[in-house]
């Protein structure tokens, strides 16, 4: 258990001072070497010459109760049945207090509360597709050192501020001494939004943000004008032809007008089966770009579609060149940690 590895090791770290000592080491060398304070080498060279030996001393008190070895072992087993069992009715299964089971659980189990995830569910044939092209992604980056990788993504934002629930908190004597605005989330049934297309590079630049007009529905017409009129001539100016154009796998990026007209115009380009399914987890805007923006940006309502493009248009300034670098630097280690997983989800 971990108490015991606990006190195993403290008594290693015992053993040493002893023997750092007496093998003619100052306490200062020994503070050092072991990376203790001064008190705790006193302390216990002292114990030594009194007993000669380095067992700590008994601990004062009387004997434990509640937190015996049968009171552990019997919650282990409980938690191994059912990890997700709230402490609340295991602690009325053993008998004893909450307060007891939590530091059962936490320090002499060393077991700590995970939250539950919520993924997107990814099926065999998509983890072998994850696996191959993930290999694939991973070997073109490391053979085109010469080249620019770009990542663009879409995303929808809201009027509405993100709320998380699970961190957002208010201190109050009481409900009551708090007006309702300060303490209260409101919700519109359909807020109202607007689509935003965006790219970042492996050298630090960004595009600029292109917004879909509302009630646009984003084709393959609608993509392709955008490619045309704001990608390409942008890609083009900052980048000459030394640059890679990569996308996801949205219908109106993979669709046959799209993939031909990709291959055309862009000197670099990933096609449809180069880029794995269910893959945000790989795109540098989704998993980082978005995020800040999103925490910058969506942290308070607006009281407009215009307001909320302003907001962006604002944050999206900010971001410096160096996140965006660092972002994208951070795609290779993660397809290797998709590789590792086989196709399947990573932690990161």
């Amino acid at each position: 258990m971990t108490q015991n590895v606990q006190n195993d090791s403290y008594k290693m770290i015992r053993d040493q001072i002893v023997a750092l000592k007496e093998a003619g080491l100052t306490t200062m060398q020994v503070m050092k070497k072991v990376n203790v304070c001064r008190k705790t080498v006193y302390n216990v060279m002292k114990r030594y010459k009194e007993t000669g030996n380095t067992t700590s001393k008994p601990i004062p008190g009387r004997k434990r109760s509640v937190r015996t070895k049968r009171n552990v072992e019997r919650v282990k087993k409980r938690v191994q049945r059912n990890p997700r069992r709230s402490m609340r009715a295991t602690a009325k299964e053993v008998n004893i207090s909450r307060t007891s089971l939590r530091r059962i659980v936490k320090q002499d189990l060393g077991l700590k509360a995970l939250k539950m995830q919520h993924r997107q569910l990814i099926s065999a044939a998509s983890k072998k597709k994850r696996l191959d092209r993930g290999k694939m992604m991973l070997q073109e980056i490391q053979s085109a050192t010469d080249k620019v990788m770009v990542w663009s993504d879409e995303k929808m934002f809201t009027v509405q501020a993100v709320v998380n629930s699970q961190n957002d908190r208010v201190y109050a004597h009481s409900a009551q001494h708090l007006p309702e605005g300060c303490r209260t989330h409101f919700r519109r049934q359909k807020p109202a939004g607007v689509m935003v297309w965006a790219a970042v590079a492996s050298d630090g630049s960004k595009s600029p943000l292109v917004f879909i007009q509302e009630g646009v529905k984003v084709n393959s017409q609608v993509y392709l004008q955008m490619l045309e009129e704001k990608v390409l001539p942008w890609c083009t100016n900052v980048f000459g032809n030394q640059y890679v154009f990569t996308q996801d796998g949205a219908p109106a990026h993979t669709s046959n007008i799209t993939q031909a007209w990709c291959k055309q115009h862009f000197p670099g380009f990933w096609d449809k089966n180069m880029w794995p399914p269910s893959s945000s987890d790989i795109n540098p805007m989704d998993f980082a770009i978005w995020s800040i923006l999103e925490r910058d940006v969506s942290r308070m309502s607006h009281s407009s579609v215009t307001a909320l493009k302003t907001a962006l248009m604002k944050s999206w300034s900010k971001l410096d060149a160096e996140t965006v670098r660092r972002s994208c630097q951070a795609v290779p280690s993660h397809l290797q940690a998709m590789i590792k997983a086989k196709g399947g989800h990573i932690e990161m």
